[in-house]
Parts: C-alpha cells; sequence; structure tokens
C-alpha cells in the first residue's frame, strides 16, 4: 500500500507542479520611450536565481551541451543549492535519494559505497569527466565541499568515459573561479562532538571569471555512537583561469585531502536482526581492537582544462588530471561463515578474531587525459552536433595486505587491549596496472526540430596486469600476468519532442570493463559487460524551473566476478545479473518560494540469471530494496532567498536480502527537518537529520554481519558572507 501510495502522490506533486507553472506569470519589464511614437518593448525574462536549483544540463557528464530535457538518457543532477537543502557532508548522503541510487549500505566504514540500479558502482567515481583511481576501495572518501555539483548518469556510460561498470557512474564537478569577487565562511558544531569550519574565497581582479582565482577547504572532526570511531578531515583546493584572450580558456585545479578515521565495521546478525538467546547487543559496540589504530589517508591531485574556438566553427577541449592516493589502515574483523563463533565459549556470547588483523596500505598513481573536437552543423537539412575524442588513462596500485592475528571478543562484556601479532605465512604484496585508451565519436542528430536522434560509438584498448611482489612476507619475483582486450560499445538514443514540456525517449546501451582480479589458475578472468534498454519520459515547465523525468529500463551485467568460495584469494565469474525497474524524479521550484526535491523507485526484478553456482540462480542480489523513496523541500518565507525559510523531508527503503539469507534487513523511513534565516552578509541554519533517531540498518556484510544506519545527527551552523 506504500509504494502506490507514495508514486501517485509524487505524480501528483509532478503533474500540478507543471499545470501550476504553466499559468504562472514571468517577471516583466517594460522600457518606456515617451519620446518615440513606437509602441513600448515589452521583454520576458526567466528568473536565474530560481532556476540553478533544478539542473538543466550535465556538460561534464554528458560531454555536450544539450539540455538535459533533450537528451535520449537517464541523467540526474544535484545543485549546489539542492547539496545545502539535503544537509549533506558525504556523497552517501548526497546521492541517497536520487532515483535508482542507493548508498551507504555498508555503513560508516569511511569510504563511498553505493549502487545505481541495482548493481555496484562505488568505484564509478569521476571528477572532472576524468576518473579519479580504479578502486574505491583504497580509504578515502571524496570529499564534497569543494564540488559545485554532482552528475549521476544511469546506465552504461561506457560511450563516454570507457571502463565503467554498466549500473552508472557519478561525476563530480568541480568549483572553478567566478567572475565576482566573494569571501563565504562558515562553522557548524553538533551531534557526537561535530565541528567543522569551510572557506570559499572568489578574487575576480577584472570582474571576468578570467584572470580569477578561488580557494576552498574544510576541516572535520567528529565522533561516532560506534566506541572509539572517529572521523577527520582536512581538504583545500585552489583554481585558477588564465585570461588568454576570447578564443581560448584556461583553468588550472589542484587539492590535498587528508582522512584519518577507525572504521565502523557493524554488529552481528544475532542480537540484532535476531533474537539472540543472551539478549541485544548494544549499539554501541565496537568489535575490532582500538590499540591497534585507525586508516590514514591523502590524496594529492592537479589539472587543468583547456578550450579553444577555431574560427571554422570547431572547438577543441583537453581535460587531464593527475592523482597520487596514498593510505593506510589497521583493522581487525570477525571471522566469516561457520567460524564467525569461538569455539569452547557460551554460545552466541563471543566473536572469532584469530588470524583476521589487517595492516593494509595502498599507493597509487593516476594519469588521465581527454581531448575532444566539437562542432554543429547543418547536412541535408538536419542538425549534427559532432564530438570527436580521443581519451586514455593509466592507473597503478601497489596493495601490502599484512596479516595479524589476535584474540577473541565477548559482545556482552569486551576486553580490549589484548596482543595483535604479525602473521608472516599469510601476508601478501601486489602490484596491479591498468592503461587504456579510446576513441569515440557521438553525433547528436536533429532530424526535425521535434526530432532527435543520438548514436554513439566508442573502440576500447585496455592493458591490465598484476604481479604478486611477495607472498608469506618473502619476495617472490613472480612474473607479471597480463591480459590485453579492446571492445567496441554504442548507445542510441531516439527522443520526440512534442512540444517544450514533454519528450518521449528510447535508448540502448552497452559497456566494458576488465577485470584485474585473477582466478585459482592465475590468469586474470575476462572483462566484465553490460547492456541496457530503456525508454522514459522528460517533463519540465516553461521556464524550466521544473525539471521531471520517468524511466523503465531493464539492464544485464555480465561476466561479474565474485570471491572464488572454494580457493581463498581468488575469484570466479559467476554469469549474468538482472535488474529491471521504474524510476521517477522531480526537480522544482513552485510559487517562487517553495523548492522541492522528490524521487521514487520501484526494482521489478534484481536478481542472478546465470551462475557457476547452480542453487545461486534466481537469488536476489545483496543489499537491493525493491523500493526506495524522497522528498526533500525547502520555503522561503519572504519573496527573495534572503530572511528566514524552513525546510522538511523524509526518505526511506524497503527491506533488503543477502545470498538467500533467512532474514531481511528492515524497511525504515527517516525525516530529516531545517530553519535558517539568511542576510546579506550572515546566516544560520539549525538542521535535523533523522528526526526521530530512528535506530535502522543500512545493510548486510554477509550472514552473520548487520551495518547500522546513521542516528540522529543536528547541526547548527553560523554563515558569513562578504
Amino acid at each position: 500500500m506504500r509504494k502506490h501510495t507514495l508514486s501517485s502522490a509524487i505524480s501528483l506533486i509532478l503533474f500540478s507542479g507543471i499545470s501550476s507553472s504553466l499559468y504562472a506569470s514571468p517577471e516583466t519589464d517594460i522600457i518606456d520611450d515617451s519620446n518615440s511614437n513606437v509602441l513600448p518593448v515589452i521583454s520576458l525574462k526567466a528568473e536565474s536565481d530560481t532556476k540553478k536549483f533544478a539542473a538543466t544540463q550535465a556538460n561534464s557528464a554528458l560531454k555536450s551541451d544539450a539540455a538535459l530535457f533533450e537528451t535520449p538518457q537517464s541523467v540526474s543532477v544535484i545543485t549546489r543549492e539542492q547539496l545545502d537543502q539535503k544537509q549533506a557532508t558525504t556523497l552517501a548522503e548526497a546521492i541517497n535519494g536520487v532515483a535508482g541510487v542507493s548508498a551507504g549500505y555498508l555503513g560508516r566504514r569511511g569510504w563511498d559505497d553505493f549502487m545505481i540500479r541495482g548493481q555496484n558502482a562505488s568505484d564509478q567515481i569521476f571528477i572532472d569527466g576524468l576518473k579519479q583511481s580504479q578502486s574505491a576501495s583504497e580509504g578515502v572518501a571524496v570529499e564534497l565541499s569543494g564540488m559545485d555539483q554532482i552528475q549521476i548518469i544511469k546506465g552504461p556510460a561506457s560511450v563516454n568515459f570507457g571502463l565503467v561498470q554498466p549500473g552508472g557512474m557519478v561525476n563530480l564537478v568541480t568549483k572553478r573561479p567566478q567572475a565576482e569577487s566573494f569571501a563565504n565562511t562558515a562553522f557548524s558544531y553538533g551531534s557526537y562532538n561535530f565541528k567543522q569550519a569551510t572557506f570559499d574565497l572568489n578574487y575576480a581582479p577584472q570582474q571576468s571569471a578570467k584572470g580569477a582565482f578561488r580557494v576552498t577547504g574544510r576541516v572535520t572532526d567528529q565522533d561516532d555512537p560506534t566506541d572509539y570511531v572517529y572521523f577527520k578531515n582536512y581538504y583545500i583546493s585552489p583554481s585558477y583561469n588564465f585570461d588568454l584572450g576570447d578564443k581560448a580558456d584556461l583553468s588550472i585545479i589542484a587539492s590535498y585531502q587528508r582522512r584519518e578515521y577507525m572504521r565502523q565495521q557493524g554488529l552481528p546478525v544475532l542480537g540484532t536482526l535476531k533474537d539472540n538467546p543472551n539478549g541485544p547487543i548494544d549499539r554501541d559496540l565496537y568489535i575490532g581492537e582500538p590499540t591497534f589504530g585507525g586508516y590514514e589517508g591523502d590524496v594529492y591531485r592537479t589539472g587543468w582544462t583547456y578550450k579553444y574556438a577555431f574560427d571554422n566553427g570547431w572547438k577543441f577541449t583537453q581535460n587531464a588530471a593527475v592523482q597520487k592516493l596514498e593510505s593506510t589502515g589497521h583493522v581487525v574483523f570477525t571471522q566469516t561463515g561457520s567460524s564467525f563463533w569461538a569455539a569452547n565459549t557460551p554460545a552466541f556470547t563471543t566473536l572469532n578474531r584469530n588470524n583476521n588483523g589487517r595492516y593494509q596500505t595502498h599507493d597509487t598513481l593516476t594519469y588521465s587525459m581527454d581531448n575532444s573536437f566539437q562542432r554543429s552543423f547543418d547536412l541535408f537539412n538536419m542538425v549534427h552536433d559532432v564530438n570527436i575524442g580521443v581519451d586514455a588513462m593509466q592507473t597503478k596500485d601497489d596493495y601490502v595486505n599484512d596479516r595479524y592475528t589476535t584474540g577473541n571478543i565477548n559482545i556482552y562484556n569486551p576486553v580490549y587491549g589484548q596482543a595483535v601479532n604479525y602473521v608472516k605465512a599469510n601476508s601478501t604484496e601486489d602490484t596491479n596496472r591498468l592503461r587504456y585508451t579510446g576513441f569515440y565519436i557521438r553525433d547528436r542528430i536533429n532530424i526535425t526540430e521535434n526530432t532527435i536522434l543520438s548514436l554513439a560509438g566508442r573502440q576500447d584498448w585496455a592493458q591490465t596486469s598484476t604481479q604478486n611482489i611477495s607472498k608469506a612476507g618473502i619476495t617472490t619475483n613472480a612474473p607479471q600476468v597480463k591480459d590485453s582486450n579492446e571492445k567496441f560499445t554504442g548507445n542510441v538514443g531516439l527522443l520526440y519532442k512534442f512540444n517544450d514540456l514533454i519528450a518521449p525517449y528510447a535508448s540502448y546501451a552497452t559497456s566494458f570493463l576488465p577485470n584485474t582480479r585473477t582466478a585459482v589458475s592465475g590468469n586474470i578472468l575476462a572483462p566484465e559487460t553490460g547492456k541496457q534498454t530503456e525508454v522514459g519520459l522528460k517533463l519540465q515547465s516553461p521556464d524550466q524551473r521544473i525539471q521531471a523525468s520517468v524511466a523503465v529500463y531493464d539492464l544485464r551485467r555480465q561476466n561479474v566476478a565474485v570471491t572464488d568460495q572454494v580457493n581463498a584469494g581468488y575469484y570466479v565469474l559467476n554469469g549474468e545479473q538482472k535488474t529491471r525497474g521504474l524510476e521517477t524524479e522531480l526537480n522544482a521550484v513552485l510559487m517562487d518560494r517553495l523548492r522541492v526535491s522528490a524521487s521514487y523507485s520501484h526494482m521489478f526484478d534484481a536478481e542472478i540469471t546465470k551462475d557457476t553456482v547452480a542453487s545461486n540462480i534466481g537469488l536476489a542480489l545483496d543489499n537491493v530494496p525493491q523500493n526506495s523513496y524522497s522528498l526533500s523541500s525547502r520555503y522561503y518565507l519572504s519573496e527573495t532567498d534572503l530572511g528566514w525559510y524552513v525546510g522538511a523531508g523524509l526518505r526511506g527503503e524497503s527491506s533488503k536480502s543477502y545470498k538467500g539469507l533467512d532474514t531481511r534487513t528492515p524497511s525504515y523511513t527517516l525525516y530529516d527537518t531545517e530553519a535558517g534565516y539568511d542576510a546579506a552578509h550572515w546566516g544560520a541554519q539549525l538542521s535535523i537529520r533523522n528526526l526521530f533517531d530512528k535506530d535502522y540498518c543500512a545493510g548486510l556484510l554477509n550472514a552473520n554481519m548487520v551495518t547500522l544506519g546513521n542516528p540522529r545527527q543536528i547541526n547548527f551552523t553560523v554563515k558569513f558572507k562578504y
């Protein structure tokens, strides 16, 4: 009953909002020239200050200036104002609630995890259209304070970005110098000793973006409801726009980020989701070993964007970046499977941690570059918008996994400070490399004024290698295991505009992603592939302040690498996964004072359809909710964005399963609220996430461990603007 009511409510908001906007009166300027006999000129103009809430383009992710309304593909954009309205400080908080996205299901572990359309997409994080690294599991979550937008492509995006998983990808757009000088700072204090300071300074000496300089930064420190867990973050990013004349633009940007944290690892299923005969488990229990230390990570990144406009109409764009990541992490896990509970102890009281401590280090260096030429021209009475490009990426990851052993822990009477001893025989060091080059071409064709055909193709050449440097703490001098692959991927989409309000579309796309994981034979696994069919509907109001979409899709992911259950440390391909679903989304400015974002997603199917293990076929995919929904709103009490405002929202998911386990995480609905005041040079805000402090589970780590959702967070912020 809930899902039908919610879906109907969102549809009612969407269509009533568009209808009301059709009859809204735009701002009117009347120019009266009393010395002339001609009639006065009436000029209609949209209110640009409110358009920024609902984005109309996603240039960086789509590599195109085309309007989202005219793009036959599902793309969601979270603007800076929406990020503020969401009270988001992490990527998971920002994108959770986007239609088709589920984030944070692995709990507060210190880095980003999310799924798009039921498929893991945690490794698909791009910055300004360039991939930051090959893997997100290197211990450093992305920083949001230096970002202006979050753009999410749903479904295969290989045509634009080469090696990506078929569920989709997230592209972060950095803050760059602007045409006016300003200085913004903010200070926050909140629950669990949360402390934060941010700054955003822009200097434009010529009142132009050319020659302007900008620097952003953030410092945070926060404890956690779980004992011994904490999170600290330091970030700074300067950028500069060179003044190279009217035809050329060059923007350079650099950033440094440091994170220090203790990982939250969840709790046993018995005592949380299921009754434990010894009673419920305290939710503040830490199952690791605090004396063993935490995680530290440093990320150095620099890059540039260069654009040049030729006299013949061609435009050239070069986008490049270099990123260096260094991270270390100390952690003690529990054992898995049948050895989860310690032997020779009272039943279901003591967790086995023997031989499951780890000291992990990553040293990753990534180079990426994208060069493209764009031009629009008429041919055979059709308008063609052509984009031709070559991009390349090279990444190297040195990974050390030292293993340790320590004592067991009683979950009802934990004793910390136990010895943690190095186990040389189980320690390894590996080096993984990935190189690829891709050639792509896209032609967006206006067949008629209302019919748009999008054709795109890409050829990728990829080389992967892995080398075992040491095993059992001894240098092996093992040779590199190499693999080379090439693949053509494509995308075709057709959209028809009935008018400037409604545009149905259909599309088909494929994807390609080489594996770096090896089978027990020592060979690198075959590449992962994907394909998707999608039909949908784009909607907008005449002034574009309302942007909405509805989409239905069928997505297949093939050659998925999973852990080899027989041979520890190796992987196998498990065949095919299928997800089919419905998504609706709305971003709108209503009645000039009300900002609304809403979404609803329903998964028809999310299951394994082919597998090397017959019993897995038909199982639901791990941690995929059948229904998810969100609603966020902010209302300004005055006619401008200054003065008092109030906001409220809700978000939730249905229950989730894990590998056929006989229990599920319960469904949940969370409520958020805010109130604030903005003056010309200062402001204040009180925000509350999870207003009623609901205890909920974010997801399942395995058959024995469940992750915890975020508790109530109350923050008070003061802002200064100059």
